[in-house]
């Protein structure tokens, strides 16, 4: 179901802005952005004007800045005043969490240069969650502007079909870096982290023979334990999660052109017809059928300016 937010647009000519979404109206898109939790990332710098603004976005922003200085505001509904406002600074991380009027604007006479993710309002990131903005320090910036970099020109070629583009193993390598980045706000004495931790790991080795007594190891719990831990955080069963898990990636795996058998291989399963049969069950149609024509994505839309309803974000 289509979540409508607004959003609020000031960005100079003189920003420059690489972005990758989940959306088939962004360009590059690339979809199993999705799968990973992010909406979209990107990279913006330049000396103009530059401000966003957003009204009950379904996301968290987080923005690393690397050069510059960014304010973090929030607005009072009544009084339409700026609340809560913070300096970002270089050598920081800012994060704005999802819901209510929230935004952010370059400040000073510097230029800007930031590396920024919206990050889907699920388990996974509801670390993050927060009533109000907030400010912290990190060194991560270059290194996940260094990531993202490499992503936009890798979803680049993958738009326009190019077999050689190695988004995939680029799209893990940026989510890794950025829960590295973020671990240190990670609560990790929780059910739920814990095991959003076990499948993220499960999700990095899915051609492993993954059994409930071994899923149940990695916590040191029993596997009844962990079959009503997933049933009550997760909404289910261990071994559907980890289906769930295996069939967004062989579909991933299909549209960026792999073959049935290697797909197969890749995510656990033994026989081609196995893997074949349970992937149509699952979505519908055949494996072969996912695999992308060049010209699968359309071409994005031109922006609106001004505040409009909106559901896809940009930074």
């Amino acid at each position: 179901m289509t979540t409508i937010y607004q959003e609020r647009f000031d960005v100079g000519p003189a920003i420059t802005q690489r972005m990758v979404g989940r959306h088939c109206l962004h360009e590059p898109c690339y979809p199993p952005l999705g799968e990973r939790g992010l909406v979209m990332c990107g990279l913006s710098e330049g000396l103009d004007s530059f401000e966003v603004e957003r009204i009950g976005a379904p996301f968290h922003a987080v923005l690393f800045c690397l050069q510059g200085e960014f304010e973090l505001y929030e607005l009072d509904e009544t009084t339409q005043a700026r609340t809560h406002t913070l300096a970002l600074c270089s050598g920081q991380l800012g994060i704005l969490p999802p819901g209510g009027r929230r935004g952010f604007r370059r400040v000073g006479n510097k230029p800007c240069h930031a590396v920024w993710f919206l990050l889907s309002n699920r388990p996974h990131w509801q670390f993050l969650q927060r009533e109000h903005n907030c400010v912290l320090p990190s060194d991560a910036g270059h290194t996940l502007a260094d990531a993202v970099s490499l992503l936009h020109r890798e979803a680049q070629r993958f738009h326009d079909g190019n077999a050689g583009a190695q988004v995939v193993p680029v799209l893990d390598l940026a989510v890794m870096l950025l829960e590295r980045a973020l671990g240190a706000l990670r609560q990790s004495s929780g059910w739920p982290e814990q095991l959003d931790a076990l499948f993220s790991e499960v999700s990095r080795q899915l051609d492993v023979p993954w059994s409930l007594e071994r899923l149940a190891a990695n916590l040191h719990i029993t596997p009844a334990h962990l079959h009503r831990l997933c049933r009550q955080h997760l909404g289910n069963a261990p071994a559907q999660q980890l289906f769930l898990l295996r069939m967004g990636r062989a579909r991933e795996l299909l549209q960026h052109g792999e073959k049935v058998s290697q797909v197969a291989q890749a995510v656990g399963y033994r026989e081609v017809a196995s893997f074949s049969r349970r992937f149509r069950q699952h979505y519908g149609v055949s494996p072969s059928c996912i695999q992308r024509p060049a010209n699968m994505y359309p071409q994005p839309a031109s922006p609106s300016p001004s505040l409009h309803a909106v559901d896809a974000g940009r930074p």
